[in-house]
């Protein structure tokens, strides 16, 4: 048992090492490399053997610790994609980490990201020009042509209407997953109530079996009880009978 306690708590800080170093690359993506992504699978692995580990931590605790690792894959997972809606898409899905100190990095992290997507949005929508950093650190501005007052507002209104499209898909099949879980728990309860009803029936015409089979013992009870007396009567007359018959005619 020490040795899987100790296994547990080793396993634990590991955990936590790991993760600090992930948060600190979420942060700083110029200097970020392909081990991100092999980082978080580690998280994961360990994320497993914790919830398997004989001593454990308690169940608010792994679960923080999930939302945290599903904060830093959702975030890898939203930089790879190449359209901004998608991007915010995802980023907006993430659950939101708890607000103690343990979990300020990355309440930090998924505040960025989502101020970054809407930044990104703002610059798509309105065509902002951006600055690239050419290699000497200074700022080369990219030629960009002006789009009409009309088509800007047709891309604004395209990209909103994307959004709002995907927004309702969503909210549909949620809508449905929970109509459906709710026909299924209405369909197990009524089952439930169906059977308690039956056995309840059976239990009523049990106890009226049990009451006239009582009635039926206790009747006859009394019954053989008067029998025995006068077979014990008859047994004694007998016996009496037998003496004096044997003293008569023995003289």
């Amino acid at each position: 048992i020490t040795t899987n306690m100790a296994g547990s708590t080793r396993i634990e800080i590991n955990f936590n090492r790991l993760l600090m170093q992930c948060q600190s690359m979420a942060e700083d993506k110029e200097n970020r490399d392909w081990r991100f992504d092999k980082y978080i699978g580690a998280l994961q692995n360990f994320l497993v053997k914790l919830k398997t580990a004989q001593s454990k931590p308690s169940q608010e605790t792994i679960l923080e610790y999930q939302k945290k690792v599903d904060l830093l894959k959702g975030l890898a997972e939203a930089e790879k994609k190449p359209n901004v809606i998608e991007r915010a898409l995802i980023t907006e899905r993430l659950r939101p980490v708890s607000t103690n100190a343990s979990s300020a990095p990355a309440k930090q992290l998924h505040a960025k990201a989502k101020a970054k997507c809407e930044e990104d949005i703002k610059a798509e929508l309105f065509a902002l020009p951006k600055k690239p950093v050419s290699k000497d650190g200074s700022s080369v501005l990219r030629e960009r042509k002006k789009l009409p007052e009309d088509e800007d507002i047709n891309t604004i209104l395209q990209h909103h209407h994307r959004l709002q499209e995907k927004l309702a898909e969503e909210m549909l099949m949620h809508a449905r997953a929970l109509k459906q879980n709710i026909t299924d728990a209405g369909r197990v309860v009524r089952d439930d109530t169906k059977k308690i009803t039956e056995s309840t029936r059976l239990a009523d015409e049990n106890m009226s079996r049990l009451k006239v089979e009582s009635e039926r013992l206790e009747a006859h009870t009394k019954s053989c009880s008067w029998w025995i007396w006068v077979m014990l009567l008859i047994v004694i007359i007998t016996f009496i009978s037998m003496v004096l018959f044997m003293r008569i005619f023995s003289k």
